[in-house]
């Protein structure tokens, strides 16, 4: 008898209480990437092959172009950023700044809890995995459930470390060692500018390969594959304008297969860059390149850098409005239909998809409408809950006594506070009653 008398007090006390976590209400169906891959190519300068640019060198001097055809027809295929800028110009703010979505973001804010696109993507039970040849400090590096990178940070003579995290499954290790040791093979025998597109190759296959098992073996399982690319960055350095662009031509034909995998797999692919580079002519005639120090940091083709998007939700087209490299932490996040508030971001969702997805978070219970034109088009009591695959345009969200209206271009998170006036204060004095006497029973029945 005390047993039931317990049971039901219990009963009554979790129907009456809201379920905790997220609630997805689906408009409309959407089709959501399986995975996304994030490729960074270290000091690719958007001014260099996009074909609205020019590039210059500190003098004014107009420089060579590189003939991209095949990152500018996925492109074609998919969206393309005109005019993103870098606000600090460096591999590892510029990584920072990829991971955070925030625009003055260091390693130390990559360390937090919360703060990166990784952290969010986790909450979604994504495998975080990464290949980076450059940009690989080691808050960065904590946030990967597994990472392949080069400890060395040297072209002449680069290490393949391996570090794990977390669980991962254990072919996926085999397979990231086994790329790990097929490093030398691609650099043995290789000089000069060869030897640096042998060493963005490798990277390039090696991510390629990673990808092709995750869909051959763990069909059912997201990812999220971070990779940098970090010898075009090198060349800029060292070789001049003319080898800076020939190596972009060679990864313009080494991305293809990377890409077609993505593309017959439903993955995004977002290509861009940490910062771009900058040329400067010395007095004997030959070119520097730079993009940080005080010489080149103001240049806009350091800061120009590239934003090219393809997915089976993204739209076809040009976006020709002006961005931050802020943005594209949260838009990365918009694509694979995350909304997750990145905690210290800046940025803003570039609208890039065919859809828009609202969430609505309350400060307590409360009845969330959702409406266009005076038309309802759904109503629910909750205190966070996300509306998939709304159409672009005006919307009005009404709680309670409080109704705003919405410009819906891109997805966005609005945080509101329940009316005191409304039910649910009354409805919580009930709950709180209910707990309070139901605890009060328990005791009694277990005195008894």
């Amino acid at each position: 008898m005390q047993t039931r008398r317990i049971i039901l007090v219990l009963l009554i006390v979790c129907l009456i209480l809201p379920i905790a976590g997220a609630t997805d209400i689906v408009i409309n169906p959407v089709s959501s990437p399986n995975g996304a891959i994030l490729l960074v190519v270290d000091g690719l300068g958007s001014s260099y092959f996009y074909p609205e640019f020019v590039p210059y060198d500190l003098d004014g001097n107009e420089l060579m172009k590189a003939e991209a055809d095949n990152i500018i027809l996925i492109a074609d295929g998919g969206v393309r950023v005109l005019d993103v800028t870098a606000p600090q110009p460096k591999t590892t703010p510029g990584h920072s700044i990829l991971a955070t979505g925030y625009s003055h973001a260091n390693p130390s804010i990559v360390g937090f809890d919360d703060a990166t696109i990784f952290d969010s993507a986790h909450k979604h039970d994504y495998l975080c995995i990464a290949v980076m040849q450059k940009g690989d400090f080691e808050a960065l590096r904590a946030k990967q459930d597994i990472i392949l990178f080069d400890s060395s940070n040297s072209l002449k003579t680069p290490t393949a470390d391996l570090e794990i995290n977390a669980q991962v499954p254990a072919d996926v290790v085999e397979l990231m060692e086994e790329w790990q040791n097929g490093l030398p093979c691609y650099l043995e025998g290789k000089e000069g500018i060869e030897r640096y597109g042998a060493y963005n190759r490798w990277g390039i296959d090696t991510s390629d390969a990673i990808v092709r098992h995750m869909c051959n073996h763990y069909p059912n399982q997201k990812f999220l594959l971070t990779v940098n690319v970090g010898a075009v960055d090198v060349a800029g350095h060292y070789r001049g304008p003319e080898q800076y662009v020939k190596l972009i031509e060679e990864l313009d034909g080494d991305i293809c297969n990377l890409y077609c995998t993505c593309f017959e797999n439903d993955l995004a692919l977002i290509i861009t860059a940490d910062h771009g580079m900058s040329f400067r002519k010395t007095e004997n005639g030959r070119y520097v390149g730079g993009h940080a120090s005080d010489t080149y940091v103001d240049a806009v083709e350091s800061r120009r850098i590239p934003l090219i998007i393809s997915g089976p939700n993204v739209q076809i087209g040009i976006i020709n409005e002006t961005h931050g490299q802020e943005d594209i932490a949260p838009t990365l996040l918009s694509i694979l239909d995350v909304t997750e508030v990145l905690l210290h971001s800046d940025g803003g969702t570039i609208p890039v998809k065919k859809y828009a997805n609202l969430r609505v978070i309350a400060d307590s219970p409360t009845e969330i409408t959702l409406q266009r034109e005076g038309v309802i088009i759904y109503s629910i009591t909750d205190e966070d809950v996300t509306f998939i695959g709304l159409a672009p345009g005006e919307y009005t969200i009404s709680t309670g006594r409080h109704t705003m209206s919405v410009n819906l271009d891109s997805d966005q998170v609005i945080e509101i506070e329940a009316s005191s006036y409304d039910g649910t204060v009354l409805a919580a004095a009930i709950i709180s009653v209910i707990m309070i006497g139901g605890g009060l029973t328990i005791r009694e029945i277990i005195k008894e």
